[in-house]
């Protein structure tokens, strides 16, 4: 069972993505910023994190980089953020993002985004 780590602030974009995952077969777990996504990641392995940018306490930007270059893990991130400035999905893909969606995104596009992340971690 694939193990997905959903970081967002807002507790009815986190419902709504774990319903869909959940639906897929998905293990799927929860963070409201940063630092609980990286609490967790410290005891778990996840094969996928779905992240926003914009969060109290630490924002996606800084996750991204500790998850990558702190705790050296590989798996895909997928961003999910109401940004949709060229220069923040440059900065997110930079420093180690996978994939960008824009919200309000289609849920079947960001499923689709997901199963792809997922099985190209598996090649």
């Amino acid at each position: 069972m694939k193990k997905v780590l959903i970081v967002d602030d807002e507790v009815l974009n986190r419902d709504l993505i774990v319903k869909v995952l959940r639906k897929e077969g998905m293990e799927v777990f929860e963070a409201e910023n940063g630092e609980e996504a990286l609490e967790q990641m410290r005891i778990k392995d996840f094969d996928l994190i779905l992240m926003d940018l914009m969060m109290p306490v630490l924002n996606g930007f800084d996750t991204i980089k500790a998850i990558r270059e702190q705790l050296h893990q590989e798996m895909p991130i997928v961003t999910l953020s109401a940004i949709n400035d060229k220069s923040a999905i440059e900065r997110a893909i930079a420093l180690g993002a996978n994939d960008y969606l824009t919200k309000p995104y289609n849920l079947m596009t960001m499923l689709n985004v997901v199963k792809g992340a997922l099985s190209a971690r598996d090649v």
